[in-house]
């Protein structure tokens, strides 16, 4: 049995002998050159002098990761982007004749998508807008991929590393709005509390009573407590007259009382 192993795309090749496929993986038989047909899982023979070969491809979900792309938004800032494609082969005959290497051609097709979408965008909305721009670079990458047997499932940006001094600024920024906001919701309350007081204000010179209720709220929850003394008056601050000798009655002070 002779094959061999190419580590860079993943592949088996059987030359002579038995050559398995596993369950996880398809195989391309060809015979002097051309392709004959595409094997299913299951052991297969090569006689000697054949002239066949068999290529065993992993067909398995994958990922493809497109690190440290440098790429400038619409506002003019550079971003460095992480990007993750998930992808699986739907069919393999395409993924080996069409393109050289498929895996290399969908790393740069998400990399064109990748420029095109931030390209788009200011930087603001390539950090909140990720969902957006992520179904932006799957649409474009689905039919290049589709043309070399490759099903794209999925492409994100996994991370957004700004340059210190833009983060910095940005930072800055985030942080005098969270301020100004703070500041606009205290005004807001002290208005709602002015209002307030202003109408409790109406109402008590509306109707004088309430502020009695008020007292006598105020003068039961002080006697609740235990060891407090209160005394109530009657709220009236005349004085009954007095009658001296030799002068009319006249309501008096309280200082003339006290001296009587």
């Amino acid at each position: 049995m002779s094959f061999g192993w190419n580590y860079a795309t993943g592949q088996r090749e059987t030359t002579r002998g038995v050559a398995t496929i596993y369950e996880f993986e398809r195989g391309l038989l060809y015979k002097r050159g051309r392709l004959l047909r595409v094997l299913e899982a299951g052991r297969y023979r090569i006689w000697p002098f054949a002239h066949e070969k068999i290529v065993a491809v992993d067909v398995r979900r994958a990922t493809a990761l497109i690190n440290n792309q440098k790429l400038l938004t619409g506002d003019g800032i550079t971003v460095t982007l992480n990007i993750v494609a998930d992808y699986e082969i739907g069919d393999v005959a395409l993924a080996l004749h069409r393109v050289v290497d498929f895996r290399a051609q969908l790393h740069e097709d998400v990399q064109l998508a990748a420029r095109n979408a931030v390209g788009a965008v200011t930087v603001d909305a390539l950090l909140a807008q990720r969902a957006e721009i992520n179904a932006q670079m799957l649409a474009a990458v689905l039919p290049l991929a589709a043309g070399y047997g490759v099903n794209v499932l999925a492409v994100g940006v996994k991370d957004v590393i700004l340059a210190p001094r833009v983060r910095d600024l940005m930072m800055k920024e985030t942080e005098a709005r969270r301020v100004a906001s703070a500041m606009l919701i205290g005004a807001r309350e002290e208005v709602a509390t002015l209002r307030a007081l202003a109408n409790a204000a109406r109402m008590a010179a509306e109707h004088p009573q309430l502020l009695r209720l008020r007292e006598l709220d105020a003068v039961r929850a002080f006697a609740q407590t235990g060891g407090n003394t209160v005394v109530m008056g009657t709220g009236d601050t005349r004085v009954l007259p007095i009658e001296r000798p030799g002068r009319p009655a006249t309501e008096s002070t309280a200082e003339e009382v006290a001296e009587a």
